[in-house]
């Protein structure tokens, strides 16, 4: 829910305008080698991940579908205390929230109380979306589950509650920040994960319900199951069962935070209560006493239906609340989470005959999550031989037909889109019977053809990119929520290339002031100080423009303080700084300024005009973090 390390990573390259590597997608895992044999083995196997990887904790279940094989916890809850986790440690679980949610809107259209693939404007009407197709297309209740909507990523006064009441009304929520349900491309088009759109989907099961979202879950979907202590609210008696969570190998745990978008990522469960859930998914929505899901509303759940790339016929990825990907050599369901300390997941094989959870009290490495889940899935399916891996012979004129340079277009945040701009890219290029993507800053993806338009990476068991043409008849390749759009690579190069420069050119000023203040005395005629300290301005506007996520707490990126409006300063000094040292320069120039101070002053001054028009251009200039 709140950002992740990453997420924060990236919002520090746009604040600094640095050019950061945009890797590829996450590849799968492959197979392990030598899967556990036994309980006792997959146990010390996941105390071995704990200890190379530092996490203090973990819950782990697996599942069949006949019942839960194990539930318990290897590590510890809480590394003061020393309390070790068990099947009945509670965690902090985020994004799995999201498919909860999912569910409880899928069962109102399943008992017919509302149509999922009506627009929200009808059915939650107070709520408000600045989407300019409204006429033709709709924010449907389905886009919202599946991430198509067109929605931005949370805003930062919609992520950290530090002031209002836990449980303030979701409208109330949603008011806080209306421009993040900027629709920013036709609905129903493209894949781009949005914490606000299951914020406004909750409120829409509120309205069809009467109740609150929560009361539905737990009468719905909870108490079916027995998860009799998992919730969206944290109870007093409740905070006894919670581990703590860390965002470090050392340290003290992290604050419980309170977050606004509770129906995206508050809820808490235990091991052994999510088991009971994915073992009900394993058996396609019932239990051995009711049902609680129709197996066909599931299976629908499973794959998604509301982008282009689902209707070119790839159907994997993001479902309703349900992602689809390959683990350890399978196609494997489920979804993951992450929040302040804590990382989860739960998977089940898409054969339904294996299932897992993997609940961690630390966010510090991330590699820990997908090593536990590819050993539960290998002890679950140790007898079980890996599918055979579709490929299809497809003529060289058609895969020289995909090739050329693909710019992505769009981001999950806004607020770094210019970096995923900058650094963004691939060339496609064919090699043999297969395509193989070149990342513009490294990284070599092999693509094996499915179709003539489906691929899948090589670890990949099902198509997981397609090759289609969108509804402007422009060559896109979509694949894990990219959207690259084929365009002239000269296109981005033109406007790349000076701002990677200029980035360079900033970095050498630091080094160039201490050479001037070395040599002050020798200086002729004067030294040009008031040219030499503004052109030192400029570097330091980027870094003032950075202060906030480099120093202040992500909880307070929504708050006006210092470093927030150290931001908003440097987003104005940049380009003010840049225009000041092109006068000076003009005045030192007349005044006989050497040629070599004129020659660097020219460059610096060029690269923060470069700069200045490259963040106006996406709107950094002025921005105010505490409103956005």
């Amino acid at each position: 829910m709140p950002l992740s390390l990453a997420a924060r990573a990236a919002i520090v390259a746009v604040t600094t305008l640095a050019v950061q590597a945009c890797g590829q997608p996450s590849a799968p895992s492959p197979a392990p080698a030598g899967a556990p044999a036994t309980l006792d083995e997959f146990r010390g196997a996941a105390e071995q991940v704990l200890r190379e990887t530092g996490i203090p904790g973990a819950g782990l279940a697996l599942v069949r579908a006949g019942g839960v094989e194990w539930a318990g916890g290897v590590g510890l809850a809480d590394r003061d205390a020393r309390t070790p986790v068990t099947a009945d440690t509670h965690f902090r679980v985020g994004s799995i929230s999201k498919t909860f949610v999912a569910m409880a809107l899928v069962q109102q259209y399943q008992d017919g109380a509302m149509d999922i693939e009506a627009p929200v404007s009808e059915l939650a009407p107070d709520v408000s979306i600045d989407n300019r197709w409204n006429q033709s297309s709709p924010v449907t209740v389905l886009q919202l589950l599946q991430h198509t909507a067109g929605f931005d990523d949370m805003h930062f006064r919609e992520m950290y509650n530090l002031d209002d009441a836990p449980d303030l009304p979701l409208l109330d929520v949603l008011r806080r920040s209306p421009a993040s349900r900027r629709v920013r491309w036709r609905p129903g088009t493209r894949m781009s994960y949005s914490n606000p759109g299951y914020a406004v989907a909750a409120h829409v099961l509120e309205k069809v319900t009467g109740r609150a979202y929560e009361d539905v879950i737990e009468e719905r979907i909870f108490q079916p199951l027995g998860m009799r202590t998992s919730s969206f609210v944290l109870r007093d008696p409740e905070v006894s069962l919670l581990a703590k969570g860390y965002d470090a190998p050392t340290g003290p745990p992290v604050p419980f935070s309170r977050i606004y978008l509770r129906p995206a990522g508050n809820l808490h469960t235990s091991p052994a209560e999510l088991a009971s859930f994915v073992q009900m998914l394993l058996n396609w929505g019932e239990t051995t006493e009711t049902l609680v899901i129709d197996p066909e509303y599931l299976s629908n759940m499973e794959r998604p239906r509301t982008s282009i790339a689902a209707r070119a016929g790839l159907i994997y990825g993001y479902g309703t609340g349900i992602v689809s990907r390959s683990l350890a050599g399978f196609a494997v369901l489920g979804h993951g989470g992450g929040i302040d300390g804590f990382s989860s997941v739960y998977g089940y094989s898409a054969a339904r005959d294996a299932g897992w959870v993997v609940l961690l009290n630390g966010t510090y490495a991330p590699e820990a999550i997908d090593r536990l889940s590819s050993l539960a899935l290998g002890y679950l399916k140790r007898d079980v031989e890996p599918p055979a891996k579709p490929e299809l012979p497809i003529a060289p004129g058609v895969l020289a037909g995909h090739a050329g340079y693909y710019h992505p277009e769009g981001s999950r945040n806004e607020v770094f889109a210019s970096v995923d701009w900058l650094a963004g890219g691939a060339t496609i290029s064919a090699e043999g019977n297969r395509l193989v993507s070149r990342g513009v800053l490294g990284g070599r993806q092999v693509l094996v053809p499915v179709s003539g338009t489906l691929f899948r990476r090589e670890d990949d068991v099902t198509p997981s990119r397609v090759f289609t043409t969108a509804d402007d008849g422009r060559t896109v390749f979509l694949g894990d929520g990219s959207f690259g759009v084929r365009v002239p690579r000269w296109h981005v190069e033109i406007v790349r290339t000076p701002v990677a420069a200029a980035l360079a050119l900033l970095a050498t000023v630091p080094m160039a002031l201490v050479a001037w203040l070395a040599h002050a005395r020798r200086a002729r005629p004067a030294g040009f100080w008031l040219l030499k300290l503004t052109l030192a301005c400029i570097p330091a506007a980027a870094a003032a423009l950075a202060s906030m996520v480099l120093w202040a707490p992500a909880r307070e990126w929504g708050q006006m303080t210092v470093w927030t409006r150290l931001t908003f300063i440097g987003s104005w000094a940049l380009p003010l700084a840049s225009l000041a040292a092109l006068a000076l320069l003009v005045h030192a120039w007349r005044l006989g300024a050497g040629r070599w101070l004129r020659g660097y002053a020219l460059l610096v001054t060029t690269a923060g005009l470069t700069l200045s028009g490259f963040i106006a251009a996406w709107g950094l200039v002025g921005f105010r973090p505490w409103a956005y």
